[in-house]
């Protein structure tokens, strides 16, 4: 496998270096190839061929020819010309590509002992460490580093390394090949091995957690810790020696603790090897066993305090207890194998593996090969000890698991018949849903409004087979036992909320309306957020179902310490005898009296036993043709009855107060006291435009704080509300790049909030991520169809949320730099004709009215310097600026035109306005092109500037040709094919992201065109 591995990248092949020149240009780079940058290279021993003022130590020498890649002792003398691997050179080397080939290339510099910088003719581009001629100025530091640079005009590459080393003893200077290729070869390769390393180094430390967990959770057994720990010293040995230094990467150590820790690791992984056998078991071996166990954990304890030149000293010593270990334990193993080969095999098939490794790990890194990372060896390895691992586990539980499948066979019929109904139905009900969907998405415009009710009376009748469905996957749970609850303090209140958005749709056919009583300032409870939602919406659920007009109202009071939901229909009631039996599984309503079928009749028996579960009692009451009521108690958060009784409310809305709490995990807070309500204002963690803008709303204190620390202030500017009214209150404030909202929140919940905000912005404008406590296929969809671009499923989780925030903000972002590069093209761009009319008629004027064509000079520099200024494309600018701009524009045209253009101005005092810039310059342009110009006789244009008492109304009104009904719906569609219409699409996108309202064309063929667009004062 590893010989095919190799076979696997022929592109990565050697190439002959001679004299200190390659090349390559009959070599094609685009083809992806990849060469070794082996061969005789330049060395100047003790110079710096760069680096402007630093000066060598030993005066001018010849450049010598050196093998690389290969240590430098021989090329650079030290005390009375002996070798030595200390000091300093410069490594040359000139590469000959094709001039014609416009090609980046890319430069991959794995191993300078102990320090190098990259030049690439002439230019510094890479380093690690810091080269210098002396020890007290010198900082060591080899880590692999790449960069990418494209051939001069003539196609040469000069590629000079300076290298440094006063610490290692080992053979300096470059140790290992240097890669050479076009940018996205290299970047491709580079990628590849960075990822097999990462996927072995997350492979062993998968093996070290599970082992340890097993050795603590189970009888520890001592060969469990030690796997664990021979795992951990591999992951460690792996991350921060091998190949692409991982560890080092992301965290710097400084090259001392990286040889005294890869080291120790080294050692102890040796002596955790043969701990993983029956060592003990081999003759003569137990003896010496304890002095090897001595010198083992000795050694690894003083490579902790040595420098790296101590340490490489002791290479010996650590070779040698290597060599000790695997030859110890090869035959422990293989006397195991010859005494139950049967049982052993995949043991002995580990350990070869694993020494297969170890060789040609050595014989690559003293070869100096430069190779994509190879974790084969090592997953195999560690797959088959962790084979080994869970085969005990297995066999040592192997009685326990028959005796409990004898006790349990009587019920699995029962169980099975569960399993098989919720989910053989699943997928072929998906199915159905899925393409009745699809084909009344698709085949909409052309059915019939009989046949569109049909199809949505298919897709609502499924949705409710997949509650059905659910219902019996959870009867399942609670019967075989009591699943965890997560209680934490919660509101009744917007849970009711959003579960009345969800079943709205369902009232509002039967024409029963559901009245949510509930005061917002109701005391918090302490349950199960996502267990609640399914209570209410199963009695909830219920009440629609058997209430065909009238009334479904919840109401809530707080008793000696408890909380009591009512819920109450008008529906049809139900009889003694129904009560009876009301809560037991599969039991609901005669279909033959009711006149309603569907369901299993379980939403009631599971509701009983989810608010059991939760230490509450649920009771009903009725009479049949007089509905029904049902209430349910749940525990009140952080109130006892003195206070209930006496009136005083600790979650009366006083304002957002921030307390400090501790966090064990970020998506797991559980029982924290529910702090009140916020205040009106949202709260503002710090505003900075450089991270993206986030206003993130939950009418729950706690779950804001834990959102807080997820989304650090120093990656996130964000914005903390508790209501919906709130958020759009501040939508105009600023601009956001991100709303993440939760769904279940008093008064306006998180589905009614995205339609609100879908009113205004489109999915890529303001994307919009929901959180919700349930991930059922009904409450995701309700989220997209209210225009939600995505969700998370609380508790969060910190990956996942910055992920989904990072790929939501990405969307945002690049529609506005589109945006923002339209309006830099606007800006730059400059008709031709323009140009030429403009220069004809100063022309013109040279011979008649030199002090006009002076003055349409001015008017021309003025214009064109407005043009070509490149700062604040994106922002605001003053109404006087923008004003400036226009007259020098109109006053060319009016130049040009003389009577067949003429300019009303009618402008309020605006002084403190401010506006895009190139906002009005282009509705101006516009209007005189293709409006009046369009015209023999001309026409009159009308600039007006209003100014009210909370904006400014801005309008630009011609009496030009005009436009039809089918172009003025055009105009402003992206899709356009005329590019001019570039401009009118740029100013409504930047005036709608500034100001939340963009143009307002009104136009009349024939008569003129009029276009206004509304500003609000006081805008920074």
């Amino acid at each position: 496998m590893r010989i095919l591995w190799m076979d696997w990248f022929p592109d990565q092949r050697q190439v002959p270096i001679k004299n200190g020149q390659l090349d390559l240009r009959d070599w094609k780079a685009e083809d992806g190839g990849i060469l070794l940058l082996d061969g005789e290279w330049e060395v100047y021993p003790s110079q710096w061929l760069q680096g402007g003022s630093r000066q060598h130590a030993t005066g001018e020498l010849e450049p010598r020819l050196i093998s690389v890649p290969g240590g430098w002792n021989e090329a650079l003398p030290g005390e009375g010309e002996k070798p030595t691997p200390y000091g300093f050179a410069s490594y040359r080397l000139r590469i000959l590509v094709d001039p014609e080939e416009a090609t980046n290339y890319s430069i991959r510099v794995p191993s300078v002992r102990t320090s190098s910088e990259l030049y690439v003719n002439g230019r510094l581009l890479a380093k690690s460490g810091q080269v210098a001629d002396v020890k007290e100025e010198y900082t060591a530091k080899n880590l692999p580093y790449s960069t990418s640079f494209a051939a001069d005009d003539n196609g040469v590459i000069e590629l000079v390394i300076q290298a440094a080393n006063y610490v290692d003893s080992r053979n300096s200077g470059i140790v290992r090949s240097v890669t050479f290729g076009s940018e996205e070869a290299l970047a491709r390769a580079m990628k590849l091995s960075v990822s097999m390393q990462t996927l072995g180094a997350v492979i062993f430390l998968m093996h070290s957690v599970y082992a340890l967990i097993l050795f603590l959770l189970g009888n520890r057994e001592k060969r469990l810790l030690y796997f664990s720990l021979l795992a951990l010293c591999i992951t460690i040995s792996n991350v921060f020696s091998n190949d692409e230094k991982l560890f080092h990467q992301l965290f710097y150590i400084g090259s001392d603790w990286d040889f005294r820790l890869s080291n120790m690791a080294f050692i102890i992984g040796c002596y955790a090897l043969l701990e993983c056998t029956n060592h003990r078991e081999l003759p003569y071996w137990s003896r010496m066993y304890p002095v090897y166990t001595a010198i083992n954990l000795g050694t690894a304890g003083i490579t902790m305090f040595l420098a790296p030149h101590q340490v490489i000293m002791l290479f010996p010593v650590y070779f040698l207890l290597a060599a000790v270990a695997v030859v110890i334990t090869i035959m422990a193993i293989f006397k195991r194998v010859i005494q139950d080969i049967k049982h052993h095999l995949l043991l002995l098939c580990s350990m070869l593996v694993l020494v297969h490794h170890l060789l040609w790990s050595l014989f690559w890194r003293e070869s100096g090969l430069s190779m994509i990372h190879y974790p084969v060896d090592l997953v195999i390895s560690m797959g088959c000890l962790a084979s080994i691992w869970f085969k005990g586990y297995f066999n040592m539980h192997a009685n326990t698991r028959e005796l409990a499948a004898t006790l349990q066979r009587v019920n699995d019929h029962k169980d099975q018949f569960l399993a098989n109904t919720s989910h053989e139905f699943k997928n072929p009900l998906h199915s159905m849903l899925n393409m009745s969907q699809s084909v009344l998405k698709r085949e909409r415009p052309s059915l019939q409004n009989r046949s569109i009710k049909e199809l949505e009376t298919i897709l609502a009748v499924g949705r409710q087979l997949t509650l059905i469905l659910n219902d019996l996957i959870d009867v399942m749970s609670l019967r075989e036992g009591n699943p965890r609850l997560q209680k934490k303090t919660i509101s009744i209140q917007p849970i009711v909320t959003g579960v009345i958005d969800m079943l709205q749709l369902n009232a509002e056919v039967k024409s029963v309306a559901i009245l949510n009583q509930i005061p917002e300032d109701f005391p918090y409870v302490m349950a199960d957020e996502s267990r609640v939602i399914q209570i209410v919406f199963n009695l909830l659920h219920n009440a629609v179902k058997y209430t065909n007009e009238g009334n479904i109202t919840i109401q809530a009071f707080a008793d000696s310490g408890r909380a009591y939901i009512v819920i109450a229909d008008t529906g049809i009631g139900m009889d003694e005898d129904m009560l009876k039996r009301l809560f037991l599984p599969y039991e609901q309503a005669s279909a033959s009296e009711t006149m309603i079928e569907g369901g299993f009749g379980l939403g009631l028996s599971i509701s009983k036993q989810l608010i059991e579960l939760h230490q509450g009692t649920l009771e009903v009451s009725s009479a049949p043709g007089e509905g029904s009521t049902f209430t349910f108690s749940l525990e009140l958060a952080g109130m006892n009855a003195e206070e209930e009784q006496s009136g005083s409310n600790p979650f009366e809305p006083v304002g957002l107060r921030w307390t400090p709490i501790q966090e064990t995990a970020v998506a797991g807070l559980e029982e924290v006291e529910r702090m009140p309500p916020a205040a009106k204002q949202p709260v503002v963690i710090e505003n900075s435009r450089d991270r993206p803008r986030l206003l993130i709303v939950d009418d729950d204190p706690v779950n804001l704080q834990v959102l807080e620390a997820i989304l650090p202030p120093d990656e996130y500017d964000v914005t903390m509300a508790t209501s919906g009214k709130e958020v759009l209150a501040v939508l105009d404030a600023q601009e956001w790049d991100l709303v993440i909202s939760d769904i279940m929140m008093p008064q306006m919940s998180g589905y009614e909030l995205t339609r609100r905000i879908r009113e205004r912005f489109t999915l890529t404008e303001l994307p919009v991520l929901l959180l919700t406590a349930r991930s059922q296929p009904k409450d995701i969809q309700s989220g997209f169809l209210a225009g939600a671009n995505d969700y998370v499923t609380k508790p969060v989780e910190a990956i996942e949320i910055r992920s989904r925030i990072e790929a939501l903000t990405t969307i945002k972002q690049t529609v506005r730099e589109q945006l923002r590069l339209e309006a830099a093209w606007l800006q730059a761009q400059i008709q031709p004709h323009f140009l030429f009319n403009a220069l004809s008629a100063v022309t013109a004027l040279s011979d008649v009215n030199l002090d006009k064509m002076r003055t349409l000079l001015d008017e021309f520099s003025h214009f064109l310097r407005y043009k070509f200024r490149f700062q604040n494309t994106d922002g605001l600018v003053p109404i006087e600026e923008e004003l400036s701009l226009i007259r020098s524009y109109v006053y060319i045209e009016s130049v040009r035109f003389e009577d067949r253009l003429q300019v009303v101005w009618e402008l309020d005092d605006c002084e403190e306005l401010k506006v895009p810039f190139l906002s009005i310059q282009p509705l101006v342009e516009n209007a005189i092109r293709h409006g009046i110009m369009k015209r023999t006789r001309g026409g009159k244009i009308h600039i007006r500037i209003a100014v009210r008492t909370t904006h400014a109304e801005i309008t630009v009104q011609d009496d030009g040709v005009g436009m039809s009904e089918a172009k003025l719906q055009q105009i402003l569609d992206r899709k356009a094919e005329n590019r001019s219409g570039v401009g009118l699409i740029n100013t409504d996108q930047r005036l709608k992201r500034h100001f939340g309202a963009g143009l307002r064309i009104q136009s009349v063929l024939g008569k003129g065109t009029e276009v206004t667009f509304h500003v609000r004062l006081g805008t920074k």
